[in-house]
């Protein structure tokens, strides 16, 4: 047995040298322009986020294309991160039972004439991998021969040590009434021996899965009875925003909602969707969307990870006056960040905004952005915002008692903003 530990250390600190001079960042991104059409999520359900009961019997699933075609060496490792997203103190044989840095082995060869490209598969946990403890995971998927990172995606282990209850009500402050969204928390931790939960415990909230517009690092108000309070109402309020843009590209022997046009020639497809105009200053209307949201595949062929299509899809915003600001499509489709690939340009003599980009057949949700002075990108400000809008809020419970090593996720909670009438 202490030959056989011995072994599975040598190996753990060869597998971590193997990638230790990659440079990469610890949150959703793809560092390569022809790594396409990325999807994580649980195995068996689309649109679900990355987020993965402790011990349970469930999977997540990575799915993404190389344009470049051919097959590729393609290794995979997970990194346990703190709730700050860092990488956590821990050895790897402290979080994970199994090896780092396998190889993806699930791969297959595009169908379509009009696209070529190798489409790869992963799913977590497996025979070779499987995560031992909660918290803050990344999932890096890098070129072993190239020795190059492709794509880092963020997802999350949890424990059921807690219960979470929430509820999204109208704000308090009356300036946001309208426009804003605000949560009540209330975290029961009487099942789970703790010291000082008040100063243990954090919480994190995303709207619609975006880490990039969360609220981090949230502490209790108070607590009583085995119970914290989260009542901050300065602090626990978004933006409700609109409801999502959409299209569908499922289909291109026909037209279907909010595509005006398709145009196929032997060399490619041309998808013009119908002209956008600004909703800032509109009225609200319900509409069923994904929360910005997105799924790959066409009903027009089998098997469509392999058949379908990537089509130029032809973005137009109507707009008299060039913005001072950058303007983006921004959705889960390229993790709700500015890309250049995705910044519109603006046409003084027709007055919109234009852009073509080349997407794999599908159902699309976006919105429109400006580039804020912060870095970030507001959709408020092209979009505007509506307290009635539809929106999914996951809440994180961390933990780190005194002393401890790492941060824990206790439990994970969804409440969704839909109206009660």
């Amino acid at each position: 047995m202490n030959y056989l530990w011995t072994i599975l250390i040598i190996f753990s600190i060869y597998s971590a040298a193997m990638s230790q001079d990659l440079e990469f960042s610890y949150d959703d991104r793809v560092y390569e322009e022809y790594i396409r059409s990325i999807e994580f999520s649980h195995k068996e359900v689309s649109l679900s986020l990355p987020v993965i009961d402790l011990g349970s019997m469930g999977k997540l699933k990575l799915e993404f294309d190389d344009l470049e075609g051919g097959y590729k060496n393609y290794l995979y490792r997970l990194i346990h991160c703190d709730m700050d997203w860092v990488p956590s103190e821990l050895d790897e044989l402290e979080y994970i039972s199994g090896f780092n840095n396998e190889e993806i082995d699930e791969f297959g060869y595009s169908t379509n004439a009009y696209s070529e490209y190798t489409h790869y598969e992963l799913v977590i946990p497996n025979d070779d991998i499987e995560w031992i403890i909660s918290g803050n995971f990344l999932l890096l998927i890098y070129d072993e021969d190239l020795n190059i990172p492709v794509i880092t995606k963020r997802f999350i282990v949890t424990e059921n040590g807690v219960s979470i209850r929430a509820a999204v009500s109208k704000p308090a402050n009356v300036r946001k009434m309208d426009t804003h969204q605000e949560l009540d928390l209330l975290i029961d931790y009487s099942a789970t021996r703790m010291n000082n939960p008040r100063d243990e415990v954090y919480v994190s909230i995303l709207q619609n899965g975006n880490w990039n517009t969360g609220l981090h690092y949230i502490q209790a108000n108070y607590e009583r009875g085995g119970q914290l309070f989260f009542n901050d109402f300065d602090k626990l309020n978004f933006p409700a925003l609109k409801e999502f843009r959409n299209f569908d590209t499922r289909a291109l022997k026909y037209t279907k909602q909010f595509v005006h046009s398709i145009e196929q020639t032997d060399e490619e497809t041309n998808v013009l969707l119908d002209l956008s105009v600004k909703r800032i200053k509109t009225q609200f209307e319900s509409d069923f969307d994904a929360n910005g949201g997105f799924i790959i595949d066409n009903e027009e062929y089998a098997d469509g990870d392999v058949s379908s299509e990537y089509v130029n899809v032809i973005f137009t915003l109507q707009v008299n006056e060039p913005q001072l600001e950058d303007i983006y499509l921004v959705g889960a489709f390229n993790d709700w960040k500015a890309h250049e690939r995705f910044r519109m340009e603006y046409d003084y003599r027709r007055r919109l905004y234009h852009k073509t980009v080349e997407l794999k057949q599908g159902y699309y949700n976006y919105m429109y952005a400006k580039q804020s002075e912060e870095g970030y990108l507001d959709i408020d400000a092209m979009e505007g915002s509506w307290f009635e809008t539809e929106n999914d809020y996951l809440i994180i419970a961390y933990y780190r008692g005194f002393g401890a090593e790492y941060d824990r996720i206790l439990d994970v909670f969804t409440v969704n903003s839909a109206p009660r009438y």
